[in-house]
């Protein structure tokens, strides 16, 4: 727990720091500023950060030296026994006041950490390292945020050994710069982007439980991991000293008699962003096992949305390019079948997260056995019914070498049971079932695809482009349509079963039962 709190701490620091600008104005570090700073960081953060030496300030020609695991060995019990042992090598960032009141922040180090569970038996160990850490930026205290921060990282590593395995990981040169523009209502519009060129991880793990000791390797690489997130008007001080806040609680367990103070900061906090976006890339994707081998030219995953507000947007995103696959298990008709290209939006709107936020602050009692009480759960449930949200399929996209599906829907929550309609458009129809149909005089498979896809085609409407479509509808009442043609009707109203009153009552059985068993002889 001291570990956890202590990295959490460490985006905090500079803020802190930045409380007791006023008493180290010289840029030359002195130990009355190094005691006024980390009086400041205990006022700011509480003691955690500070316990048996975890974080240290001290002075340097340059400003203060903040140091992060300068003890940095841990032991910690488990719940359940056995026992967390934890090594982290030190890493020290330099801190100096400029003349516009905001700080330079400058890193060059190495930071490793190395920590083994032993419970129950069995043991996990588990190293980590980043090396070459360069990192130079400037902080606003008035905004808690970076206005302009840039930074590099040799290389990284990480090993895993496990009872049944190891992972081994290593990712090549990284480099990272972010920007944070003040707004005039204290908010920001954040920026960050991550790029990794090389990146390569194994897992080595039995195949068969029964023969732990016969590994094999399943080997994932990426020529490139780029990593975006923007965030506008970001509430960047309010969440800062919202998390502050948490950890000078966490320290003495004062959190219940400060939860109007909690519920304010909260309120303050909100709705955290107006929007936010982040996007994981990766290129030249490989995938390697003993049973073969799967690539990608590029794969990509995005989310998307607003802040906590009453009628959202929320957007996820998936989308790979370049797929090739050789599996000697694939037969050769089944190959051009399998899509090389596919996209995908999953979009929800008209979401309401905002009422549930706030009945869950204004109802939260930390006093309480139940800190969130039933009454307040049905609340909440009672929210989202009566503002149902829409979600939608858009961009939905599948390509192989012989046809090209695409894909645009949507589902609606208004009734007790939702109600969908999806547009799928086909071409290349043809030449996929021919290929099917060619490949069937050999294998059944192929005809059985081959018979089931020309069923499908059946029930489509041609288009002019020779292209098929199928609009699919489902109602409410369980019919379902397809190109306008009801395919299957309402389901029957259930009717609970009722005793005619023509119908006399059964006698009862005989005791004994009513075939002679247990009577006299």
């Amino acid at each position: 727990m001291r570990l956890h709190s202590a990295l959490a701490a460490l985006p905090l620091l500079v803020p802190a720091v930045a409380h007791a600008q006023g008493d180290v104005s010289d840029k030359t570090g002195t130990s009355l500023g190094a005691a006024a700073l980390t009086a400041a960081l205990k006022d700011y953060l509480g003691p955690l950060p500070f316990k048996d030496g975890f974080v240290t300030i001290e002075p340097d020609p340059k400003g203060y030296r903040i140091t992060l695991a300068a003890e940095g060995k841990f032991s910690t019990a488990l719940p359940g026994g056995g026992r967390a042992e934890t090594d982290v090598t030190p890493y020290s960032v330099v801190v100096s006041q400029r003349s516009d009141g905001n700080w330079q922040v400058d890193g060059d180090g190495a930071m490793a950490v190395s920590y083994g569970i032993d419970a129950n038996g069995a043991k996990v160990d588990t190293d980590y390292a980043m090396n070459g850490i360069r990192i130079a930026g400037i902080w606003a205290p008035e905004i808690r945020s970076f206005l302009t921060a840039t930074g590099t990282v040799d290389d990284m590593q990480l090993t895993q050994a496990q009872p049944n395995g190891e992972v081994l990981a290593t990712l090549g040169p990284m480099r990272f710069q972010s920007t944070g523009r003040p707004k005039p209502d204290g908010s920001v519009d954040y920026s960050l982007s991550q790029v990794v060129d090389g990146f390569t991880e194994t897992f080595r793990t039995a195949a068969d439980p029964a023969q732990p000791d016969k590994l094999i390797d399943v080997v994932f690489s990426a020529g490139s991991y780029t990593v975006t997130t923007e965030a506008a008007d970001l509430q960047a001080r309010s969440i800062t000293d919202l998390v502050a806040f948490l950890m000078r609680k966490a320290a003495d367990d004062t959190l219940r008699q400060s939860e109007a103070e909690l519920k304010h900061l909260i309120g303050e906090a909100m709705p955290l962003w107006s929007r936010i976006a982040g996007n994981t890339s990766l290129e030249d994707v490989s995938v390697k096992t003993p049973f073969g081998t799967a690539a990608i030219g590029r794969f990509d995953v995005a989310v998307s949305g607003d802040g906590l507000v009453t009628d959202g947007t929320y957007r996820y995103r998936v989308a790979t390019s370049g797929m090739n696959y050789d599996f000697p298990q694939i037969p050769d008709w089944a190959k051009p079948l399998i899509p090389n290209d596919l996209t995908m939006d999953v979009v929800g709107t008209g979401v309401d997260l905002e009422t549930p936020a706030r009945i869950i602050i204004s109802r939260l009692d930390l006093s309480a056995d139940q800190p969130l009480s039933d009454d307040a759960g049905r609340e909440i449930l009672a929210s989202f019914e009566q503002k149902r949200p829409r979600l939608r399929l858009e961009n939905v996209r599948l390509a192989a070498r012989d046809y090209d599906v695409t894909v645009d829907g949507e589902i609606t929550f208004d009734a007790a049971t939702p109600e969908t309609r999806f547009d799928i458009v086909a071409s290349g129809l043809d030449a996929a079932l021919k290929s099917l149909q060619d490949a069937g005089a050999k294998d059944p498979q192929a005809l059985q695809g081959f018979a089931f896809g020309s069923m499908a085609k059946g029930f489509g409407r041609q288009l002019a482009d020779g292209k098929t479509e199928w609009l699919i509808e489902t109602a409410a009442d369980g019919s379902v349509k397809i190109n306008g043609v009801t395919i299957k009707g309402p389901d029957a109203p259930s009717v609970e079963q009722q005793p005619s009153p023509e119908t006399d009552p059964a006698p009862p059985a005989p005791q004994g039962g009513d075939d002679g068993a247990g009577q006299p002889l």
